[in-house]
């Protein structure tokens, strides 16, 4: 009876990560130096819930997470999936940060994302 009760609750977290797959929002907010960044929020309907904020590699996008963000909603966590200004093009996501830093003649290598780590000191109503 164990057995078919974890096969059950298996089967629905397949079914769950395959076809309830939550979609992102993109959103904007200002680096500390002035750069918009782009993120994409995945969001369960707990507000409340863990937040987990995915960095993704060097020449990589936001779009790194397309997959794995939707698996994390489906254990509990609310995520956000932050374009740095280092990155490229990765699931058909272009790299919106790295496009703006690199309008704004600004530096783009991996160690120059650090302001984007650091976050938005500003008030919540700078998200757009």
């Amino acid at each position: 009876m164990k057995r078919y009760i974890i096969l059950a609750n298996l089967i629905f977290m397949v079914f769950f990560v395959a076809f309830g797959q939550s979609s992102a929002k993109t959103v904007t907010f200002k680096s500390p130096d002035g750069l918009t960044v782009t993120v994409d929020l995945y969001m369960t309907a707990d507000k409340k819930a863990p937040f987990i904020i995915l960095f993704h590699q060097a020449r990589y996008s936001r779009g790194e997470y397309l997959e794995i963000a939707p698996k994390l909603n489906a254990l509990g966590f609310n995520c956000m999936a932050v374009g740095q200004r280092s990155g490229d093009k990765v699931n058909g996501v272009i790299n919106q940060t790295h496009k703006k830093a690199e309008e704004a003649r600004m530096k783009t290598k991996y160690t120059d994302a650090l302001p984007n780590r650091r976050g938005n000191r500003g008030s919540p109503s700078t998200i757009t």
